[in-house]
Order: structure tokens, then sequence, then C-alpha cells
């Protein structure tokens, strides 16, 4: 039996239901010590995130040590008020949602990187070809279909963005990258060329992925035949962020 009035348990299981959360979603577990209550909470659906207080018998004060924190992975807090205890467990559980929240996201963008790389790699393998320049008929070529991606980046940035302002923002930022692809298409080596458009259809995809999952599909055929083998359709829509509802399902995944 913990040596904890039954008001003051009470208080700690109020603490732990909120918005998101239900008691049922907590093991609770308290061990009488000589001189403190030992106090754990553990979030059962992901168990590395738990709350550990000790609750002193004689001297009316709290410690309390949690994961995550807010900045740091653990966070410890000393010589507190029983009020300073109370609220460090809701901290703790606001830290919980949000960091169960991120993740789905942050791995997808982890395997963004990991995509990224794997592409670049096998753009690298290209053999001679990949060190050659474009002829001027591939360069005129490659040049018209960067026109035909810009214009639809820029239609779908005009009827996706209704801030005025950041919609200048956007369709000069394009301009000038898809800019840079027309001059490095006259003085970069195919391989290296392929690099440049990599990076910045990868930005694109970060930056707009609402705007991007719609045309990634159609960048990818304005790549030329060689490298078009190289980046699979599979491998472009890994790159492709998750949408809400896929978050929602990742989170839920997570439970």
């Amino acid at each position: 039996m913990s040596n904890l009035t039954e008001t003051f348990i009470r208080e700690i299981e109020h603490s732990l239901i909120g918005e998101h959360f239900f008691l049922e979603d907590f093991i609770i577990k308290t061990v009488d010590y000589t001189n403190f209550v030992g106090l754990d909470i553990q979030y059962i659906y992901l168990p590395q995130y738990k709350f550990e207080g000790r609750i002193f018998k004689d001297q009316g004060k709290f410690h309390a040590e949690f994961i995550p924190g807010k900045v740091t992975l653990t966070v410890k807090k000393e010589n507190l008020s029983k009020y300073e205890f109370l609220s460090a467990i809701r901290e703790w559980l606001t830290n919980t949602y949000s960091e169960m929240t991120r993740t789905p996201i942050e791995r997808k963008v982890k395997k963004h990187d990991e995509i990224l790389k794997s592409w670049q790699e096998k753009i690298h393998s290209m053999g001679e070809e990949g060190d050659h320049f474009f002829t001027k008929e591939e360069g005129e070529a490659l040049r018209k279909k960067l026109n035909e991606l810009e214009d639809l980046l820029k239609n779908e940035i005009i009827e996706n963005q209704e801030n005025k302002q950041l919609q200048k923002r956007d369709l000069d930022k394009l301009q000038n990258e898809v800019n840079t692809l027309r001059e490095h298409s006259k003085v970069l080596s195919k391989k290296n060329w392929f690099l440049s458009f990599s990076v910045r259809l990868f930005n694109w995809i970060k930056r707009n992925p609402d705007m991007t999952r719609r045309v990634a599909g159609f960048s990818r055929e304005l790549l030329p035949d060689e490298v078009k083998n190289i980046v699979s359709q599979e491998a472009l829509d890994q790159l492709l962020p998750p949408s809400n509802l896929e978050i929602a399902a990742g989170s839920e995944n997570e439970l």
C-alpha cells in the first residue's frame, strides 16, 4: 500500500486526464522508501516516454524527472512544491503529445534524406555517358522541358497561394531556380546537371508538398530516359512528404 493519501493520488490521476489522454493510457506505480515515495508513470504505447517522481515524506518537497522535454530529451526538476510537481506532470504530457505527433514526420524526413542520397549515388554511377556534356540538340530539348515544368509549377503556385506577397516570393524563387538549371545545362556535364536538378526537385517537394505531390510524376517524365530509369516512380513517391491523412494514420500506428 502506498504511503500517499487517496486525495493526492486522485490529484495525480486528474493531472493525467486531458484532451489527448485517458487515465487508462498509463501505468502508474508507487514504491515506498525510507525517506520518500517513488512515483513511476509510463505511457503504455510508447514506454520510452516516462515520468519519475520522488515525494519526500518529511521535507514537504518533490523531485521530478521525465522524458521527453521541450528541448532536451530528459528533464530534471528538484525542490518542487506540490503544485509545481503536478504542473510538471502536465508539462510531460504536453511534451509527450508533441513528440508523438512529430515522430511520423521526422521519420519521413530522414527517409527523404536516405532516398535522395541513394538517388544521387545512382546518378554518380552513370558511367562515361554521365561525364559527357549535353549536345546542342539535347540542351534545347532539356530547356524546353524545363519551360514546361516551370509553367506547370507557376500555375500551381498561382492557384494555391492566395497571399499575393508570398505568391510573388514563391514565383521569383522558382524562376531563379529554373534559370539556374537552364544555365547549368550549358556548362555542367550530364551527371552534374542531374545532381543539380535532384537537389532543386527535392527542395520543391519539401517547400511545397501539396503542390509537388501533383506534379512530381510529371517532373520525372521530363527527365531523359537514362536518368528516368535510375529514378523510379516509387522512389520519387517516397520523397513526397506525408499528407495530413498519412500523418494521422502514422500517429495511430504508433499507438
